[in-house]
C-alpha cells in the first residue's frame, strides 16, 4: 500500500513511498505523467510543418497546433494538427478506463464517460459527422480518428501503444489529471535489510506463540491435540502461499494478522473438541461423537468467520497503509482456517478411526 504525505517548510514537497514496487522507472513515469487528456475537433491537418497549417505564424482566434504521430508511411514522424482551443471533452468527464484493443488488434485504450460527458460528447459528435476528432493526451495527439456517426458515452485511444503503455496509460486516466508538473528532488530504494530486526522480532514473535500454542494443545487435548497442531501449521502454509500468490509484501501488520490467524484456529479447534468430549461424556461413541463435535460445531465457525470476514472487509475498504496489510492477512487467513479446522482436522480423525476396526477410547 503506497504511503504518500505532504512535507517540506512550506508544503510543496510530497514524499511517495512505494512498498514492493521492484520497477521504480515505470513508478517514476506514472507519477510524472500529468494524465490531461483533451478531445478536440480536429480543423485542419495533419500536416508535416507548422507552416502549413500557419501561412501567417500564428493561430487563428480559438485554434491551436497541437503535435502528433503519423500513423501512414512515415509512421513515427511528427506531424501536426490544428485544432479548437476548447476541448469537447477533458479528462474530467472520464468514468473509467480500461486496456484494450483496436480495429486492427493493437492495444488501446477503452474509456467510458459519466452523464455530464456523454452528453457533451453526443453533442459535439453529433454536430460534427465526417470530420476529425483529435485524442489529446498531454498535449499530443494521440490518435484522430473519423466521426462516422453520433457516440456518446464510450470511446477509444489507439496509437502505438505497447500492451505496458496502455495499462499504465488506463492507470494514469482513472486516477485523474495532475494539474501540475512534478519535479523529483530525491529517490531512495530501501532495501529488506533495514528492517531484518522488525522483521526478526516479528517472525521470533511468531514462532513462540505457534510453541506455545502447540504445547497447550498437546497437553490439554493429548493425542487429539496433535491433529489440531498439523492443522494450525496447514493453515499458516496455506495462508503464506496465498500472500505470495498474490504478492503481498510481508510487514510488521501483516504479521500481526498472522499471529492473530493462529489464535482463531487454535480457538476453532477449541470449540469442535470441548464439543466432541461433551458427546462422549453422554456416552455417544467415538465415531458418532466426533461426527456431532464437527457438524453441530460447523454452522457456529461459518458465522464467527463470516463476522469476522465482514469486519476485515470494512478495514480493508477504509483503513489506509498498514491496516489494509493487516486486513488482507486476516482475510486470507480466516478462509483457510475454515478449510483446516474443519476439512483437514476431521479428516485426520477419520485416518486415526480407519486403522482401527472398533474404537472404544479417544484420546482427547
Amino acid at each position: 500500500e503506497p504511503s504518500i504525505a505532504q512535507q517540506g517548510a512550506n508544503g510543496d514537497q510530497i514524499l511517495v513511498q512505494l512498498p514492493g514496487v521492484t520497477d521504480v522507472n515505470r513508478a517514476k513515469e506514472i507519477i510524472r505523467s500529468t494524465g490531461r487528456l483533451e478531445l478536440k475537433i480536429v480543423e485542419q491537418g495533419p500536416a508535416s510543418t507548422k507552416e502549413q497549417l500557419t501561412p501567417s505564424g500564428t493561430a487563428p482566434s480559438g485554434m491551436e497546433i497541437v503535435p502528433g504521430v503519423s500513423s501512414g508511411a512515415d509512421a513515427g514522424s511528427t506531424v501536426y494538427y490544428m485544432v479548437r482551443s476548447a476541448a469537447a471533452v477533458t479528462g474530467r468527464d472520464l468514468r473509467s478506463a480500461r486496456p484494450s484493443l483496436d480495429e486492427n488488434g493493437r492495444p488501446a485504450v477503452a474509456f467510458t464517460l459519466n452523464s455530464d460527458g456523454a452528453a457533451k460528447f453526443g453533442r459535439v459528435t453529433g454536430e460534427n459527422v465526417g470530420r476529425f476528432l483529435a485524442i489529446v493526451l498531454d498535449g499530443k495527439v494521440q490518435s484522430a480518428p473519423r466521426i462516422d456517426s453520433r457516440i456518446t458515452g464510450d470511446g477509444r485511444i489507439s496509437g502505438s501503444f505497447t500492451q505496458e503503455e496502455v495499462q499504465n496509460l488506463s492507470l494514469i486516466l482513472r486516477s485523474g489529471s495532475l494539474p501540475a508538473t512534478l519535479t523529483y528532488l530525491q529517490e531512495q530504494t530501501i532495501g529488506p535489510s533495514l528492517g531484518a530486526d522488525s522483521i526478526r522480532s516479528g517472525v521470533i514473535a511468531s514462532l513462540v506463540g505457534l510453541a506455545l500454542i502447540a504445547i497447550f494443545m498437546l497437553i490439554y487435548y493429548k493425542a487429539a491435540g496433535v491433529n489440531a497442531v498439523i492443522a494450525l501449521v496447514l493453515n499458516l502454509v496455506i495462508l503464506l502461499g496465498l500472500m505470495a500468490y498474490v504478492g503481498g509484501v510481508m510487514t510488521l501488520p501483516g504479521i500481526a494478522g498472522l499471529v492473530l490467524t493462529m489464535g482463531i484456529g487454535v480457538d476453532s479447534n477449541v470449540l469442535i473438541f470441548e464439543r466432541i468430549k461433551e458427546e462422549l461424556e453422554a456416552q455417544r461413541g467415538v465415531r458418532a461423537s466426533i461426527n456431532a463435535g464437527f457438524g453441530r460445531v460447523f454452522l457456529t465457525l461459518i458465522d464467527t468467520h463470516l463476522a469476522a470476514l465482514i469486519s476485515a472487509a470494512f478495514l480493508f475498504q477504509f483503513g489506509t497503509g498498514p491496516i489494509r496489510g493487516f486486513a488482507v492477512t486476516l482475510f486470507y487467513g480466516l478462509i483457510s482456517n475454515l478449510f483446516t479446522a474443519t476439512f483437514v482436522s476431521k479428516t485426520l480423525f477419520e485416518l486415526e478411526l480407519s486403522r482401527k476396526s472398533q474404537v472404544t477410547t479417544l484420546s482427547i
